[in-house]
């Protein structure tokens, strides 16, 4: 697949022909390094690193960040269609002919062609787990940043269990989100925390852990925590200096009882003020009639436990320049949906 320039762009000065490879769009760019090798490796060399980010699930579709904006690259059924664009208002997409080696070469192609240094999401779907495992063991030996791992509740499960060495050596700094249910005895731990976890089936994900979690946002479904692990956390977390980045808890789990004590209160735990009180991270994700919890260093944590579909133990830390602490209306909704 080669595209015609219809210039000699090449000819320009490089000064110049670094200033038309910085106002270049991915698809732009994609389509001068298709014209020949030299235009390849001139676009490496004169376009510079971007602050563009690219996202992949290991299909026929890689999609370019940009400013708001998206550049989807899809894989062209008929030569015909090859560099068909559809330019939207947010969103763009071009047709293109996949390399040989399919999605995990463009991948590479593209992260390499285009100077992109963050990988805004990985996420393994039905039938993608090895193509992501491809790239997420590259990207591992980079040390590159991925903002946002996700794992699908997809059918290869023994696949993801033998992948996850691989995921503990990857450096994903904003959330790692996991809806698939592994076997009872699989064990995995964190070499470093992203900075928000969310689990739906969480049962592997143990209390030792949870000691050591350095997250600001942990979402912890289907969990095996009762009411002694969580007293015995809370019990650490009002220590000074523990749980220096935590902002939020939450925890579902069949394991809560109305039996024993968390923080010497028998659950179901919340207040019945008049009026009722919501605390929030700026206006978003809030707990209403929470109890007030004080760690040793004055700092103000909000908790709840309830009893509705799934026992929930919801948890709250202040931060004086975000947290927003309202009175509210009984025809208000207990929580906000928007989600901080």
């Amino acid at each position: 697949m080669v595209f015609q320039m219809p210039i000699a762009l090449l000819k320009f000065p490089n000064d110049l022909l670094r200033e038309v490879f910085r106002l270049c769009n991915p698809f732009d760019l994609y389509k001068i390094s298709k014209c020949s090798k030299k235009c390849s490796q001139r676009s490496i060399t004169l376009g510079g690193a971007k602050n563009w980010k690219i996202t992949y699930s290991g299909g026929n579709v890689i999609t370019i960040w940009v400013d708001g904006s998206n550049y989807n690259f899809n894989q062209a059924d008929y030569p015909e269609d090859y560099f068909q664009m559809t330019i939207g208002r947010y969103s763009n997409y071009m047709d293109i002919e996949f390399p040989n080696g399919g999605g995990v070469d463009l991948f590479f192609y593209l992260l390499d062609t285009l100077g992109i240094r963050i990988v805004k999401s990985l996420e393994i779907t039905f039938g993608t787990i090895a193509n992501v495992a491809k790239v997420a063991k590259v990207l591992a030996d980079r040390k590159m940043e991925v903002e946002h791992f996700v794992i699908g509740n997809v059918e290869e499960v023994q696949d993801v269990v033998d992948f996850m060495p691989t995921l503990s050596q990857m450096n994903i700094t904003q959330e790692f989100h996991c809806f698939l249910n592994f076997p009872p005895d699989f064990h995995f731990e964190f070499v470093k925390y992203p900075r928000k976890v969310v689990i739906t089936d969480s049962s592997w994900f143990t209390i030792d852990q949870l000691f050591e979690c350095t997250c600001v946002r942990i979402e912890l479904e289907k969990s095996t925590f009762n009411n002694h692990d969580l007293d015995a956390f809370l019990q650490k977390w009002k220590k000074a200096g523990t749980f220096p980045n935590l902002r939020r808890l939450q925890i579902l789990s069949d394991f809560i009882d109305d039996e024993s004590p968390i923080q010497e209160m028998i659950p179901p735990i919340q207040t019945f003020n008049n009026p009722r009180i919501r605390v929030s991270i700026d206006g978003h994700d809030g707990i209403v009639d929470g109890v007030r919890v004080t760690k040793d260093d004055g700092t103000v944590g909000w908790l709840k436990v309830e009893f509705g579909v799934w026992p929930e133990l919801n948890f709250l830390i202040v931060d004086p320049t975000d947290t927003v602490v309202e009175e509210i209306h009984d025809d208000v909704d207990d929580e906000t949906d928007d989600e901080w």
